[in-house]
């Protein structure tokens, strides 16, 4: 099957010396893993990355259980906890700590690590498994198609063709823009500010993720290895200020602590050792993100509420399913339309449960109070009633019954 599926057509066989299968556009955690599957399978990758150095940014850090079991799936799960990754078997919420092993589908605790670590390790693993890896290098445009093709810089202008390009590229991608894909967006009312911390009174077993819904604040702690805590505050952007920069950690911290009490005592020595930024946490999303020979993964594909952590989840998912759809077809047309169709409806399913979270446990107004007041009493007696799309992932089921149920309507 996989022989089939990598079998070009004869006009193509007699051009494979100068054309790649894939071609990926960005190197990131979809890029990377995608580039490393494939090439196991004996692919032709090529991979495109602007960056020659990854440098550390407020970015995602952790994997939920759902995407550890994708990591696992597309065998970067081990490589992850043997170079730079960490294990977090257990979630504070706010009310008792939550076993991830025993409570998730999955059986799985949630996974961390320092992104760019992260991205060179699966870099290196996808050269390693026999991608070409180019770095440093800017890609001037795409040509979609029936033969698509990327253009590089230099003064060559260079033009590199592949059966596939794979846009990796990012939140603000370009290539999504050149291939004419339409985005549509949801604008939420928060910020979202992370710092890399040290000196942190905290268990190293145990992320913190609390809602104040009173304050329209959540708060998350995840300890990564060698010590570090990545810490976020998500916050209303009505709130007076925007926390940037080493000079507002003490804010930052008091902040904090108001969403969430113990953090006093958790955060009272902290230092930094990364940025303190706060981005915006809109959502983004293609609707089909595949056409004309372009398929769009990561956060180039979707960008969800990074509150809920799906983020990079969903890269490891797009990267798996489109690996699956690839190698099990030899019309790579029709695999990158199931892709899309696959992909939609997990961003759905997640999407849909994070708005109903969002409503009851974030919003501050007098209409979500209400409901909370409706709703908290049945939850603290039967926590199933809360979904776990955020946890065990898009494969559960979607329905008006479970809106109800987490609301307090039956």
């Amino acid at each position: 099957m996989l022989d089939q599926a990598l079998a070009a057509p004869k006009k193509e066989l007699e051009m494979a010396a100068q054309i790649y299968d894939i071609i990926t556009v960005g190197g990131g955690i979809a890029a990377s893993s995608l580039a490393k599957a494939m090439a196991e399978r004996g692919a032709k990758v090529l991979v495109l990355e602007r960056e020659k150095r990854f440098k550390d940014r407020v970015r995602g850090e952790a994997v939920v259980p759902w995407g550890v079991a994708e990591a696992e799936e597309l065998g970067t799960y081990r490589l992850l906890r043997e170079t730079c990754a960490h294990d977090v078997p257990y979630v504070e919420g706010g009310s008792g700590l939550r076993d991830l092993r025993a409570t998730t589908q999955q059986q799985l605790p949630l996974l961390s690590f320092q992104h760019q670590v992260m991205q060179e390790t699966l870099l290196e693993a996808a050269e390693g498994a026999g991608a070409e890896v180019r770095r440093g290098v800017s890609v001037e445009r795409i040509e979609c198609g029936a033969e698509p093709a990327v253009v590089v810089d230099g003064h060559s202008q260079e033009r590199v063709p592949a059966r596939l390009v794979v846009a990796a590229d990012g939140r603000g991608s370009i290539v999504r823009k050149w291939a004419g894909f339409p985005v549509r967006e949801q604008i939420n009312a928060c910020y979202m500010a992370g710092v890399l911390l040290t000196d942190v009174h905290a268990s190293t077993e145990t992320c913190y993720a609390v809602f104040n819904p009173e304050l329209g604040t959540w708060f998350g702690l995840f300890p990564q290895a060698g010590d570090r805590f990545r810490a976020y505050l998500v916050y209303p952007k009505n709130a007076g200020c925007r926390l940037q920069g080493e000079s507002m950690l003490d804010l930052f911290v008091s902040e904090s602590a108001k969403t969430y009490a113990p953090l006093a005592d958790y955060l009272a020595e902290v230092k930094s050792v990364g940025p303190l930024a706060s981005f915006d946490v809109s959502d983004s999303w293609v609707e089909h993100p595949y056409r004309d020979g372009v398929a769009l993964v990561g956060d180039a594909a979707a960008t969800s509420d990074p509150t809920f952590g799906q983020g990079l989840s969903f890269a490891l998912r797009a990267a798996r399913v489109l690996r699956d759809e690839l190698t099990s077809n030899s019309d790579w047309e029709a695999a990158g339309h199931r892709y899309a169709d696959e992909h939609q409806r997990c961003f759905h399913a997640c999407h849909t449960v994070q708005g109903w979270l969002r409503t009851l446990f974030q919003n501050p107004s007098t209409e979500s109070a209400a409901l909370r007041a409706k709703a908290m009493p049945l939850i603290v007696e039967d926590p199933t009633r809360v979904p776990d799309h955020i946890l065990s992932g898009p494969d559960l089921p979607l329905n008006a019954q479970m809106r109800a149920r987490l609301f307090g309507e039956c």
